[in-house]
């Protein structure tokens, strides 16, 4: 995705590009809040019902509010300020912290993959070539690692890594590759 904008004094205008990123952690705490924030609807419910009689009983929030208005301070208070002091600025922390990349950039300008993508793609062709018979890919932003399982007669690592560094060489910073070759010996097989 991009975004033109202008440029000071009459200047071209300049491109900004985005780069995908992952979920914010903010997603997971939102998500509680709002947990919660259904929890606390559910007792306003509750307490509606109450007071239409249309169930027996006291409403919560009326309980809540005189059990909170009893209170003194105690010695127990201090360990939960702080507690909730460090759960803020936690929180805090994780609204405002970068998202982490999702996807790696490819030599194309402003087109994107992810890892696991590449990886599946680097097993897929690694497993085409003779004497493979499968192939697992990790691929990170420096390292692409791919364990190889072949024929030792016919399983050629070469030639597995120069396929491996083909399928990779359409990412904007070609990571480096390295090859576990697990060979077994071809009479054994089949």
């Amino acid at each position: 995705m991009t975004s033109t904008e202008s440029g000071r004094d009459g200047a071209e205008p300049t491109e900004r590009v985005f780069t995908p990123a992952g979920h914010p952690g903010s997603a997971v705490a939102g998500a509680m809040v709002g947990v919660a924030l259904i929890a606390l609807c559910a007792t306003a419910i509750r307490d509606v019902a109450v007071r239409a009689d249309w169930l027996n009983g006291r409403e919560w929030s009326i309980s809540a509010a005189e059990w909170i208005a009893d209170l003194s301070w105690q010695d127990w208070m201090w360990p939960a300020a702080m507690g909730l002091v460090g759960i803020g600025l936690l929180l805090l922390w994780v609204a405002i912290k970068p998202r982490r990349r999702s996807h790696l950039p490819l030599a194309t300008p402003h087109l994107w993959t992810r890892a696991g993508d590449v990886a599946r793609q680097c097993s897929a062709a690694v497993a085409e070539l003779p004497g493979v018979y499968d192939a697992d890919t990790i691929v990170t932003r420096r390292k692409v690692k791919s364990t190889v399982h072949g024929r030792s007669a016919v399983a050629d690592r070469e030639r597995i890594a120069a396929t491996l560094t083909d399928v990779v060489s359409v990412l904007e910073s070609p990571p480096r590759v390295v090859v576990r070759l697990r060979l077994r010996d071809s009479r054994r097989i089949g």
